[in-house]
């Protein structure tokens, strides 16, 4: 008897489209959203409670906290953070659940907002380290999500269509 060879495609399970590179791009920037919309939900806690952040040992941020560029017009830039991961989660759950135009349209957009993001981490980050000379690892720690979620939309605009 003589057996026939199955090719990958051809073998793997009816589920398998849910595992493509882009549902798991999706998939990963919801993890990155929800982590982000955490850490700056406690930020933003710890200014509107006036409660001293817990930083255990590592860095100065209750210094980044109190200082001049915690706000911007008035608002914390903790509680922009929150919504800019609320805004990304927003688009990868457009995406994800193939509003029109959706696919067209969201992974620009996150890309695009993203880099914003990633732009003002960077001055952010910049003010802790040269003007400050203190640094926040909750703030770090956001500024890494934010480029984390740089680097996945990154991927998703350059390599489209490989649903």
């Amino acid at each position: 008897m003589r057996r026939v060879r199955q090719s990958k495609a051809e073998a793997l399970p009816a589920a398998a489209p849910l595992m493509t590179g882009p549902f798991l791009r999706s998939l990963a920037l919801i993890v990155l959203a929800i982590a982000g919309m955490g850490v700056a939900a406690y930020l933003t806690y710890s200014h509107y409670a006036d409660q001293p952040i817990a930083c255990g040992g590592i860095g100065e941020c209750q210094t980044v906290q109190d200082s001049e560029y915690a706000t911007l017009v008035g608002i914390p830039v903790a509680l922009l953070g929150i919504l800019f991961c609320a805004g990304l989660l927003a688009l990868v759950l457009a995406r994800l659940a193939c509003l029109p135009l959706a696919e067209e349209w969201t992974p620009l957009a996150a890309f695009s907002m993203t880099l914003a993001g990633v732009a003002f981490s960077a001055y952010l980050t910049y003010i802790e380290l040269f003007v400050l000379e203190a640094i926040c690892i909750w703030c770090v720690t956001l500024a890494a999500i934010i480029t984390t979620s740089w680097l996945v939309t990154l991927v998703d605009v350059l390599a489209p269509g490989t649903e």
